[in-house]
């Protein structure tokens, strides 16, 4: 079980992990943000409440986990969490989706 695991729980750990995947071959994971919030956190499929995703972020954020090591990606544990942030403000922001 990753630390990330044991910080914030399992289903926290797997909404971050969804919200990662897409990004993880970026170049700049912040040019993926859209494609997050369009094909993840807002897609038909999904049946994630918005505030389950933003109180993931918030405890992935919180928390000392590496969360660059949540999936096998390249990106340091800056980038990730930049991108975990830049997401977060997004969906505050996000008209009409809240």
């Amino acid at each position: 079980m990753t630390s990330a695991v044991i910080d914030f729980g399992l289903p926290g750990a797997a909404i971050l992990r969804m919200l990662i995947y897409p990004i993880q071959f970026e170049s700049d994971p912040l040019n993926g943000i859209d494609r997050v919030v369009d094909q993840v956190v807002f897609a038909d499929h999904s049946r994630l409440p918005l505030p389950d995703v933003i109180a993931a972020i918030d405890a992935g954020l919180a928390s000392d986990a590496k969360l660059s090591e949540l999936i096998p990606q390249s990106h340091s544990e800056v980038v990730i969490r930049g991108f975990l942030s830049a997401l977060r403000m997004r969906l505050e922001t996000e008209p009409g989706r809240i």
